[in-house]
C-alpha cells in the first residue's frame, strides 16, 4: 500500500483528465493513495469515496465539487464529506481534512464529484475553481480554514493576524460570490494537505 509517495503519472483509463476519474474499480489497485503533481502546480491524491455519502442534502450528501474531503479511513484512503463519519467525529474531524473534491463534469463548483463508493481524486494543492464557504464572508488573500460546522463540509476565512484554529486549506483568490454565493476560488496548499500520507 503506498504511503504518500509522489508519482509522476496515474492511469487515466477512459477519462479525459485526472479530475474526471470516477470509476468503480481501479485498473492498477496499487496506485490507490498515490499523490500526483501536475506541471501546472496542482497536486491530487487517488482515493475512494465513502459508499455511505448518498443523502440528497445535509450531512453525508453526495459529494460535490468544492466540498472538503475528510479522512474516514486513512489506511485504506477512504474519504467522506460527512464530518460525523470522519475520523474524530464532528468536533475533531476538522483536523482530518484530506483535500477538496473536484468536478467530474465541467470544472464547475457545486457540480457532481466522485460517485459514493467509487475511486477518484481529491485536490490538495494548486488553483481550485471554488471551495465551499457557505455563508462565510470571504475576502481575497485570506486563509481558508476548516469551519466549525457540524453538518457542512465547508471552509471559512481566518483573519490576518489571527492564528488559524484549524488546518489551513488554502488562500482565497477572490471573494466568495465570485463563483456563486457559497463557493470561493482558492489556491490550495496548507502544509497539512500537501504532506498528508
Amino acid at each position: 500500500m503506498p504511503a504518500g509517495r509522489l508519482d509522476q503519472s496515474l492511469y487515466l483509463g477512459p477519462f479525459t483528465s485526472i479530475e474526471r476519474i470516477n470509476t468503480s474499480t481501479l485498473y492498477k489497485p496499487g496506485e490507490l493513495g498515490s499523490q500526483i503533481q501536475t506541471p501546472n502546480g496542482k497536486a491530487y491524491q487517488l482515493i475512494q469515496v465513502d459508499s455511505g455519502a448518498t443523502a440528497a442534502t445535509g450531512a453525508g450528501h453526495v459529494p460535490q465539487a468544492g466540498d472538503l474531503a475528510f479522512w474516514k479511513n486513512k489506511a485504506n484512503y477512504i474519504v467522506t464529506n460527512d464530518r460525523v463519519q470522519a475520523v474524530g467525529g464532528v468536533t475533531n474531524s476538522r483536523n482530518m481534512v484530506a483535500g477538496v473534491f473536484n468536478s467530474i463534469t465541467e470544472g464547475v463548483a457545486g457540480s457532481a464529484s466522485v460517485t459514493p463508493g467509487y475511486y477518484g481524486v481529491i485536490q490538495q494543492r494548486g488553483q481550485h475553481v471554488g471551495v465551499l464557504t457557505s455563508a462565510s464572508t470571504v475576502t481575497a488573500g485570506l486563509a481558508l480554514i476548516v469551519s466549525s460546522s457540524s453538518t457542512v463540509p465547508d471552509a471559512t476565512n481566518s483573519a490576518i493576524g489571527v492564528a488559524p484554529l484549524t488546518p489551513v486549506v488554502g488562500i482565497a483568490t477572490a471573494a466568495n460570490g465570485a463563483v456563486t454565493a457559497t463557493f470561493t476560488p482558492a489556491t490550495l496548499g496548507g502544509w497539512d494537505l500537501v504532506d498528508t500520507p
